[in-house]
């Protein structure tokens, strides 16, 4: 990857905008149970802030998969 992440704000707002799309496409009961993962690079210093907000519901782990301490504080955050 780039290394480089979005802000909590951005990632936000695109996961909204998708969740918004399909709403438009399929309705309000498909839009809901769609599962929207952010799919940059999730890691111990943005997991937290990522999670936080609501239109995030999972992320793409990329190189902290690589470290088994990085990926536990990761995977196993304190909300």
């Amino acid at each position: 990857g780039t290394g480089k992440t979005a802000t909590a704000q951005q990632a936000g707002e695109v996961c909204t905008h998708i969740r918004t799309t399909i709403r438009g496409l399929y309705g309000a009961r498909v839009a809901r149970s769609v599962t929207i993962q952010y799919g940059g690079s999730m890691n111990p210093k943005n997991v937290k802030e990522l999670m936080a907000m609501p239109e995030i519901d999972g992320g793409l782990i990329g190189g902290a998969s690589l470290k088994a301490v990085d990926f536990s504080l990761v995977v196993n955050y304190d909300a």
